[in-house]
Parts: C-alpha cells; structure tokens; sequence
C-alpha cells in the first residue's frame, strides 16, 4: 500500500483536511464518503499490512450510516473503532515500505487521534 503514491499521498491530506477540528462540524456523509474512498483504495493497492485496517474500516461504516440514518450515535463503539484505526496506521507507518510518507501519515494518525478524544469526550 505505502510506496509514495500520488493518489493515496491526496486522501491522506483529504482525510486529514476533512476533520480537521471538531468532529460535529464534518457530516457523517463526509465520513461515509472517505470511508469508501479508502476501502476502494486499500482494496486496489492494500497488502496484508492494511488488511486489518480494511477491516476495521468496514465495522466503522455501518456506525456512522447508523448516526446519519437513525441519528443515534453509539460514540463508545466508534472511538473503539478509531483506537483500532490508530494503532494500525502506527503499525503501517512503523515499517519499511512507508518511510517516504512518515510526515503524512503523522498527519493522519494525529487526525485519528482527534477524533478519538472527541470521541470519548461525548461518551455519556
């Protein structure tokens, strides 16, 4: 997955860019809309290193469709979910392969991390 390229390099800054400060101010169909994006993605260049990101993208998913639809947020199972995601971009930007994309995938995993303080900060 990692090896400098020009399309994933621009959905890193998208996603980086898109939740760039509170999590209330991006809509659910901007998350749902980056979710896919990444899952075509790692479906066309992913390796076994980001199968496990894939995966967990795929059990977020339905809990931000849940949010839109229904309008009930289960922000305990998402930032479980967002944890999830940390730790396995830090295991992806810790090998080899993604040495060129260390400051973008900085970038990303400090995003996650974001999202996962607000996340927990509304769990009631």
């Amino acid at each position: 997955m990692i090896s400098n390229d020009e399309n994933q390099l621009s959905l890193i800054g998208q996603t980086v860019n898109t939740f760039d400060g509170a999590i209330n101010e991006t809509t659910a169909s901007d998350g749902l809309s980056l979710i896919d994006k990444w899952l075509n993605r790692l479906d066309e260049a992913g390796d076994e290193a980001t199968d496990d990101i894939a995966e967990t993208l795929e059990r977020l998913r339905p809990e931000i469709d849940t949010a839109q639809r229904y309008n009930r947020i289960d922000n305990r199972q998402i930032a479980s979910l967002l944890q999830e995601l940390i730790e396995q971009t830090r295991n992806v930007a810790a090998s080899a392969e993604a040495s060129a994309e260390q400051m973008e995938l900085s970038q990303l995993i400090a995003t996650l991390e974001n999202l996962h303080r607000q996340a927990v900060s509304l769990i009631q």
